[in-house]
């Protein structure tokens, strides 16, 4: 019987198994990605196309032309679009990235037929009318003000652009003049150039039979929404400011961005260099939360983060204080920033981090949809597949000795840039 006075026992992570997927290149070069699990009726049905900022002419292109998929087909107007899903109890999207655009659904397995049936009307045979993109151009106009107003966003799209330069994809944000000025027959051409199914990775998850399969291969495994592949593009880098600072006079709190380029997700330090940063301010009991929030009092919250994009990955540390405070704040920064240089991380503190670290990434796998979306990231960053169990041997193998060589190796002050947006100090 079971004792319920004693608290099961502790089970240390030692690998991640991924549930198996099954890959199916289709004939018209396209690639389903099968990682079946029957405990609930729901599935996953994504598609994935080399059409995000990475391949956009105009800043703004990309997006506009991932949002008007839903905007009206030859068969059904925005509205009945929107009606169909509401119906049926199910979620699709369209969204724009920095290097790809996914176009997802989620519904019950039962209505998956008529549901894909509607993606692929979505898909092959969008209208692009003239009223509703002026509509949607003045929403996204709107929205863009609205969030220049906010520090934060500022910081982002300052620190982006003089680590990348303004004419990068990587830089954050759009330009309302540019995207104002943006026509409906330019994401028309993007559209037919880019949404490319011959280069699609295509992702069903969860309860799906061979029937399904076999209606997703007659609607996107035989024909291309264009023959060509997209266009290959390089960009490099090209930002030459390293300190900047964004004067806004009626602001009494300013957003803090300090970071520099990273190691890509593929290179043999990323998994130690993952948990360099978590010790630094990549959790809430982290160096920076300790030192700027709980001993200084200067803000709410401060993190570091690691964004890795297929092409380039930087290393940043994000914070919104007290004016007055921008400059102490960032001396704090850099002071803990040395402090992991200069002296080995306590073995009590490592193991901390060590625990945390691996407790998350259990609790992010705790779904077949969030298993699908770890596995998701290995296919579109050309990982290998023993990826997420070579960073738990990683995680659990590294020294303070290791951190505190990688610290010097990687945080090299010269290299980093430093954004503030808010009001000077007197």
């Amino acid at each position: 019987m079971l004792n319920r006075t004693q608290a099961p026992a502790l089970k240390e992570i030692s690998a991640v198994q991924l549930p198996p997927a099954e890959i199916i290149t289709f004939p018209n070069g396209s690639r389903l990605h099968r990682i079946h699990n029957a405990t609930q009726p729901i599935l996953k049905f994504e598609i994935v196309l080399k059409a995000g900022k990475w391949y956009e002419p105009y800043n703004g292109v990309s997006y506009l032309a991932a949002k008007m998929l839903l905007e009206g087909t030859q068969q059904y107007s925005a509205r009945q679009i929107a009606d169909i899903i509401a119906l049926y109890g199910a979620s699709l999207e369209s969204n724009q990235g920095f290097d790809r655009t996914s176009i997802t659904l989620y519904t019950l397995t039962k209505h998956f037929e008529p549901l894909v049936n509607l993606l692929a009307e979505i898909l092959y045979a969008p209208t692009f009318p003239e009223k509703e993109f002026e509509l949607l151009k003045i929403r996204t106009i709107q929205n863009i003000s609205v969030e220049k107003k906010k520090n934060a966003y500022l910081a982002n799209q300052l620190f982006t652009r003089n680590i990348y330069g303004p004419s990068h994809p990587y830089t954050t944000g759009m330009d309302e003049v540019i995207l104002s000025q943006t026509t409906l027959p330019e994401v028309k051409e993007f559209y037919n150039t880019y949404y490319n199914l011959s280069e699609a990775e295509i992702f069903i998850c969860g309860d799906f039979s061979s029937v399904d399969i076999s209606k997703v291969e007659s609607l996107f495994g035989s024909s291309s929404i264009q023959g060509e592949p997209a266009l290959t593009k390089e960009y490099k880098p090209a930002g030459t400011i390293k300190k900047d600072f964004l004067v806004k006079e009626d602001s009494l709190q300013s957003s803090v961005r300090v970071g520099s380029a990273w190691p890509a997700m593929n290179h043999p330090y990323y998994h130690k260099l993952a948990l360099l940063n978590k010790i630094l301010g990549g959790y809430f009991g982290s160096r920076l939360m300790k030192n700027i929030r709980e001993d200084k009092g200067f803000t709410y919250g401060i993190y570091s983060s690691i964004l890795a994009k297929e092409h380039h990955t930087i290393f940043f540390i994000g914070t919104d204080v007290n004016y007055q405070n921008s400059q102490q704040t960032l001396d704090e920064i850099y002071k803990e920033v040395n402090l992991l240089k200069n002296e080995p991380v306590e073995l009590s503190e490592l193991q901390t981090v060590q625990n945390y670290t691996l407790g998350k990434l259990a609790n992010d796998l705790s779904t077949i949809f969030d298993q699908a979306e770890k596995y998701k990231n290995i296919i579109l960053h050309n990982l290998p597949l023993t990826f997420y169990s070579d960073y738990i041997k990683a995680i659990k193998s590294i020294t303070p000795q290791e951190l505190n060589l990688l610290a010097n190796q990687y945080y090299i002050l010269d290299n980093f840039y430093e954004a503030v947006v808010g009001k000077p100090v007197d």
